[in-house]
């Protein structure tokens, strides 16, 4: 145990080294010592390395790369933890709007997130959380699809999901469904996006906290936006993400075009014009 201990430890320095220096010949060092193979009898230390090699893999626009050392752990993660794991493995695949490569490259790595989330989705525990994790992939999942050009799948993706309004202690504890609001901002892509009602107003019910504000009689965009921003409140995970797709906005005109004129508009802060958007989107 500690000869694995101090190689999980050398390999934890050098990653540190290299990310703090930003030196790509560091990172590359990293990167190019096989150690980590000694670790394998040692899952948490194994696990923990494969993912920040997979990290600096991202780094280099290297994502399948990435994907094959999320591939390489995924035996050794715990029962009740492969899908979070699935997840993360999907997620990498995200990068791939940071590097700008255009849109054959945006598909190619969306249709391989697509491919470890259907995993992921089998992998779910049937724990009293499932319907909502199910819902966390499934939002991924969807916006995966539409971002891959395979828009007619993206609805059916919540053929089985149930919309159920977060409980209030869940709100209100912030290591509760954490999962569940940091990928709630692509949901709501999908919904802006195909510009259907149905799906906007069920996600909606997911995250609100008054359901005053649902019944209202208010135009649509200031239903969605003051619970938005109630929810934003509660769960910084959720504009976390919100904030990340913002910034994304420009690369997702090419695949998302709707939904990036959504942002654009958020960025103009214009709230009659968003008013004005949302009518026209789901007249």
């Amino acid at each position: 145990m500690k000869e694995k201990e101090k190689i999980y430890q050398s390999l934890i320095e050098m990653y540190n080294h290299g990310i703090q220096s930003k030196d790509p010949k560091k990172i590359r060092e990293f990167l190019n010592d096989n150690s980590v193979d000694l670790l394998k009898e040692e899952a948490r230390f194994y696990l923990e390395i494969l993912q920040l090699r997979a990290a600096s893999f991202s780094l280099f626009g290297e994502l399948n790369e990435a994907g094959e050392e999320y591939r390489k752990g995924y035996l050794s993660c715990s029962t009740s933890g492969k899908w979070v794991y699935g997840l993360n493995w999907a997620l990498q695949f995200m990068a791939e709007f940071s590097f700008k490569r255009g849109k054959e490259k945006i598909h190619e790595s969306m249709n391989n997130g697509i491919k470890v989330l259907d995993q992921a989705l089998i992998d779910l525990p049937f724990d009293k959380y499932r319907d909502f994790y199910y819902l966390c992939l499934s939002n991924v999942k969807a916006f995966m699809l539409l971002n891959s050009d395979r828009r007619e799948e993206g609805l059916g993706v919540y053929t089985d999901c149930k919309f159920i309004p977060v409980p209030i202690p869940e709100y209100n504890d912030k290591e509760s469904l954490q999962v569940l609001f940091a990928h709630f901002t692509k949901g709501i892509a999908v919904a802006i996006e195909l510009k259907n009602y149905d799906l906007l107003m069920n996600l909606m019910k997911v995250i609100s906290i008054d359901d005053q504000t649902l019944q209202s009689e208010g135009s649509l965009f200031r239903i969605f936006y003051e619970t938005l921003v109630s929810a934003f409140d509660m769960r910084a995970e959720f504009i976390t993400e919100f904030n990340a797709m913002f910034k994304i906005k420009d690369v997702l005109e090419s695949t998302t075009p709707h939904f990036a004129r959504f942002l654009a508009l958020i960025g103009e802060q214009d709230l009659d014009k968003l008013d004005l958007f949302f009518q026209e989107s789901y007249s």
